[in-house]
Formats: structure tokens, sequence, C-alpha cells
């Protein structure tokens, strides 16, 4: 079974509520996300960092935790902790704060030889992105402090065009949280 992982660490610091307890139809943004996930036929983990006690109350056990006390070191901190945590052959990384894309572009994700590949839509890079465990020393010995730019330092990459647009989704102020999930 392919693990997701959810990138949910982060403050929130350009909305009014952190994105993960925002509320879509009568539920949290983060179980809306999951449970899409889970629809998919994919185990979900969920990395947590800012208000972790409170966001972890509202999730259930169908999901791992990965505590990211680091978080305020950025998204690279957390995906080197998912790296440090899990032990799986590869693993695919969304964003909180992005609609889950269609079944099909994490299925072209999977089909790559490479050890990391990226979705791209109409010629520009957006999550998911999948990484294999080979990557796993390298990346956690990085010094880099961002996850784009160790991807673009990287031989090993395909670049996977996508006709999802839901991956240039970033639902980062409040008026983007209401555009693409209130919907």
């Amino acid at each position: 079974m392919i693990t997701v992982v959810l990138l949910a660490a982060g403050k929130s610091s350009r909305t009014s509520t952190v994105k993960q307890l925002y509320p879509v139809k009568g539920e949290y943004l983060i179980n809306i996300q999951i449970r899409k996930l889970h629809a998919y036929g994919f185990d979900v983990a969920v990395v947590l960092g800012h208000e972790y006690k409170k966001i972890r109350t509202v999730l259930d056990n169908s999901v791992t935790i990965v505590h990211n006390e680091n978080y305020e070191e950025g998204m690279f901190s957390s995906v080197k902790k998912v790296f440090e945590t899990l032990d799986e052959e590869q693993l695919i990384f969304c964003h909180i704060d992005r609609p889950i894309p269609d079944l099909a572009v994490f299925e072209a994700l999977l089909q790559s030889e490479k050890a990391i590949s990226v979705a791209f839509y109409q010629g520009e890079k957006a999550p998911p992105i999948r990484i294999k465990s080979s990557m796993k020393k390298h990346l956690l010995n990085s010094n880099l402090k961002r996850l784009d730019h160790w991807i673009a330092a990287e031989d090993d990459v395909d670049y996977l065009e996508v006709d999802d647009p839901k991956v240039h989704y970033n639902a980062n102020t409040d008026e983007t949280l209401k555009r693409y999930f209130d919907e």
C-alpha cells in the first residue's frame, strides 16, 4: 500500500484560522483531505507541528501522525521528519492547503521509474511529489532549507505533465480557502 503524506505542520500565518481546522460543510479541512486520499486507496500519514495537540484531537486512528517539533524550520523539515519516522518504499507528499488532485495525478507519479517524480501543470511544477526511499540518506543529509531547492539540485527527477489544474490551487489566504474548499 502506498502512503501519502499530508504536510500540515505550518502556522497558517496568512489565514484567520489554522488551515487544518478550516470548517468545510461541517467538517475540518484536514479530515476532508484525509477522506479523499483514503477513497483513492492510500494509507495516510499527517505531519503536524503548530497546534499539534489541538489538531491531533480531530484525527481518528486511520492515519499515522508524525510530530515535527521543528516545523518552524519550514516544510523541508517536515519531509525530513517523515523519512526519519516512516520506513516506506516511497512516499507521496501533498499539502493541507491544496485540493487533493485527481487519482490520475498520483498514478502518473507512481509510474515513473525516477527516484523523484513531480507533477507539472502547464509547464509549472506543483505538488504532489513522490520520493523513493533510495533518496532517504541523501535527503536527510542535505543542508538545503527548501524541498524545491533540494529537488532542483537532484538528477534523478521526472517532471510529469498532468491535466489537473488543482495541483496549482494554493489556499493560503481566507479568500482562497473559501474559493477552493467551500464550492
